[in-house]
């Protein structure tokens, strides 16, 4: 039997059956879990009450900072609106015990941006559907970006878009901040995957109306600077050079972002051109392709991931001109799965590595990408400081920044379980079949 609407008190709390739809004639195990559950929507119901409170100070905050520098005015006959603001932003002052207003800024800020984390990681339980966990994801970006931590909202915003692909200010967000950044080409990618999603509710017509204005802008722009524009000379060219490998049948190919980033001119197999579809600089990865229809393609590894001093094979063409050109494999173990200072982007690796190896492949024993080579450990800096010289401390991009990348973009990868070794051997085969060297035209 069920009773609602009654309010059943016991101990000192209050149960409200009709809420959580438990009998209130249930055993002492049944009560318990109620109040267990009263208490946890207690809880998520303060944290959403100190959000809004903590976030209502923030605009007050811009708007008085921009009313200082004269970028805001108000109008004739708004004195109590301007007296009200003045009032609000004192009261802030006085909480926080400061008068600098940048720095109050910041501390509202970073205390929203934990408050609202807390909400996600503790309360996403309470929420009715995936689309309020990704407005909570918008929230968290925007605040990272208003505290000029733009790089790290990109993963938040692309977490908001692998969650809820058809919400397009996950989309469009990951386009202003590639925008902010500098990084044009995926600003523009981005805006476009905006517009293709489709305005079928409010907030999508919203934002994909924000991206079509932001494309308009910046073709205008590319249109005036082309005017410009210089072109170098070809003796001040200069050529520098990676690895990258076929991860389709379509050309498409992995490498990392500082092998392509700055290139007039990119080129593989003898001067084939190649066109850079991707760039992610937090992750050091780029997706370029070449209108090439490689014979053999990468195969990832799925399911369990590498552990610790299992061994790991990579390939790559280091230091053209100098070493062999048909490609240098080296061995060595998995010795860490994080990077410098617990970099959780990167693992790190003793199989050697040279100026050339950036963007090749690192394999497991089944011939299956684990990571892409990135770079070493600067062995004569590291020297200067600790009067010792390292060996064999090299660096990868972690196998979840490459997957996630490729996932994002996309990309029809191949993948597979390592369930068997096939031998350094085979493993260089396959590195040599699927690599290319990289000429970047600087």
């Amino acid at each position: 039997m069920r009773k609602y609407g009654t309010i059943v008190c016991k101990h000192g709390f209050l149960v409200v059956a009709m809420f959580l739809g438990v009998s209130i004639f249930g055993n002492a195990q049944s009560i318990e879990s109620m109040q267990v559950k009263i208490y946890h929507l207690g809880h998520c119901t303060d944290l959403e009450k100190l959000s809004l409170h903590v976030g209502a100070g923030i605009p007050d905050i811009k708007h008085m900072i921009d009313f200082n520098k004269g970028l805001l005015r108000f109008p004739e006959g708004s004195e109590d609106a301007k007296a009200e603001l003045q009032s609000r932003v004192t009261k802030l002052e006085a909480e926080y015990s400061t008068y600098d207003l940048s720095a109050l800024k910041n501390i509202l800020l970073r205390k929203n941006l934990e408050i609202v984390r807390n909400l996600l990681s503790e309360c996403a339980d309470t929420y009715q559907d995936k689309s309020a966990v990704s407005v909570r994801l918008l929230q968290i970006g925007g605040i990272l970006e208003d505290l000029s931590q733009t790089e790290d909202a990109i993963p938040i915003y692309r977490r908001c878009l692998a969650l809820d692909p058809d919400f397009a200010p996950c989309s469009e967000s990951i386009g202003m901040a590639f925008l902010t950044l500098g990084r044009r080409p995926e600003a523009r990618d981005a805006f476009k995957r905006t517009i293709e999603i489709g305005g079928f509710s409010e907030w999508n017509s919203k934002y994909i109306g924000t991206a079509k204005q932001m494309l308009e802008m910046m073709n205008q722009e590319d249109e005036n600077s082309k005017d410009v524009t210089g072109t170098k000379e070809a003796t001040s060219m200069q050529h520098t050079y990676g690895t990258g490998f076929f991860i389709t049948s379509d050309g498409e190919i992995l490498t990392n972002n500082h092998v392509v980033a700055g290139c007039h001119n990119l080129t593989i197999l003898g001067g084939m051109p190649v066109q850079i579809i991707s760039r992610d600089p937090a992750s050091d990865l780029a997706l370029v392709k070449a209108d090439h229809k490689p014979d053999q393609v990468a195969v990832f590894r799925s399911g369990p991931a590498p552990r610790i001093g299992d061994t790991v094979v990579t390939f790559g063409f280091p230091l053209p001109g100098i070493l062999s050109s048909e490609g240098n494999v080296a061995t060595g173990i998995l010795s860490a799965t994080t990077g410098l200072q617990n970099d959780i982007r990167y693992v790190q690796i003793s199989a050697p590595v040279q100026p050339g190896n950036s963007g090749g492949p690192v394999f497991d024993t089944s011939g299956h990408i684990v990571g892409v080579v990135v770079a070493k450990l600067d062995a004569l800096r590291i020297a200067q400081f600790t009067g010792d010289v390292p060996q064999n401390v090299n660096f990868a991009v972690h196998w979840s920044e490459v997957r996630a990348l490729l996932d994002e973009q996309g990309v029809r990868y191949k993948k597979l379980p390592s369930l068997q070794a096939i031998g350094t051997r085979a493993i260089a085969k396959i590195g040599a079949e699927i690599s290319v060297t990289l000429d970047c035209v600087q």
